[in-house]
């Protein structure tokens, strides 16, 4: 560096002010950055409490006191919430109960070749019975040209129309009994 020249960024200039004036901001001017920083930091703080007294006191002077909890009137709650549960619980039982005869609980197949001349065992008898062993048998008959199904009402576990050696054992598998 040359001596007499003022390195650039440090240079000050205050156009309004001469030398040896007194402004009022020569103390800013002339204090060390960290005393600068930590006066900075220090304000900073005592407006923070500050607004947290304030902040306090606006709420009454603090936290109210909650009031004491009855350990009665809590199970009390706690039960009433427990039986509204077991109640529910009871409905959607009853509900799945009542709908559960109706829904398909059997089924049983049987595959088979009906047409000896071909090969490959394509055909089937399908039974399917609710709660109540009531359904539907059907078999579905396959060859070269073409497929035949055939539908066949079941109650009580039986059907009033004939029934094949293929079909009465679809309907013993649906049953549970092995035909």
């Amino acid at each position: 560096m040359h001596q007499g020249k003022v390195p650039r960024g440090i240079e000050r200039q205050c156009p309004d002010s001469t030398e040896g004036e007194d402004d009022g901001l020569n103390i800013l001017r002339d204090a060390a950055p960290d005393a600068l920083t930590l006066g900075l930091v220090a304000a900073a703080c005592a407006a923070a409490i500050l607004l947290i007294v304030l902040l306090v006191r606006g709420r009454g002077g603090g936290p109210q006191p909650a009031a004491p909890i009855d350990p009665g009137e809590v199970a009390r709650v706690d039960l009433a919430g427990i039986v509204r549960r077991l109640e529910a619980l009871e409905q959607g039982v009853a509900q799945v109960a009542a709908a559960l005869p109706a829904t398909v609980q059997g089924v049983g197949v049987v595959r088979f070749n009906p047409f000896p001349e071909m090969t490959g065992v394509m055909s089937f008898s399908l039974a399917l019975l609710d709660g109540r062993a009531n359904g539907v048998v059907i078999s579905v008959l396959n060859d070269r040209q073409g497929s035949r199904v055939y539908g066949k009402p079941v109650e009580a576990g039986a059907s009033a129309l004939k029934l094949s050696d293929e079909e009465q054992q679809a309907l013993g598998l649906a049953r549970g009994r092995r035909a």
